[in-house]
């Protein structure tokens, strides 16, 4: 068969076909964690491009007083209880992709304590220095990466 009758040369052999772009799609499935040393927050992307609250705020409990081994161990628990929060959200279908926002040594933790339902989620990093960063900044600071 011509590619003419069944549709173009170019694209697909469907006539008419209409695509969906998938990023605009899941915009509001789209959950951003950002942490630090202090607490882990969480937001939602909005098609328009503003951070809506998303889950409640987990508080990290380290303290830059604790001895280096002290604190090592609160900040696993401190990832703990964040992947078991993104964990819930994930088993209630509340987000389609994850974008992890922190420094980089928190990234990097970050990864090593992703379960695989929260790894194969995880769509975006940007690393850069969050303590005390106001939303509308986030927001100003994430909007590359969701061209």
């Amino acid at each position: 068969m011509l590619p003419s009758e069944h549709g173009s040369a170019r694209g697909t052999n469907f006539a008419n076909v209409r695509l969906i772009n998938h990023t605009m799609a899941t915009f509001g499935r789209t959950l951003i964690v950002v942490l630090d040393d202090s607490r882990a927050r969480f937001y939602r992307r909005e098609i328009s491009g503003e951070l809506a609250d998303g889950l409640p705020e987990v508080a990290s409990g380290i303290d830059a007083a604790d001895a280096p081994a002290q604190r090592s161990a609160r900040r696993k628990e401190f990832l703990r209880t964040v992947m078991a929060a993104l964990d819930e959200a994930c088993d209630r279908s509340e987000c389609d992709r994850l974008v992890a926002v922190g420094p980089e040594r928190m990234l990097s933790a970050f990864r090593k304590a992703s379960p695989d339902k929260v790894r194969v989620r995880l769509w975006r990093e940007a690393a850069m220095e969050v303590n005390g960063l106001e939303t509308s900044e986030l927001e100003r600071r994430l909007a590359p990466h969701f061209r």
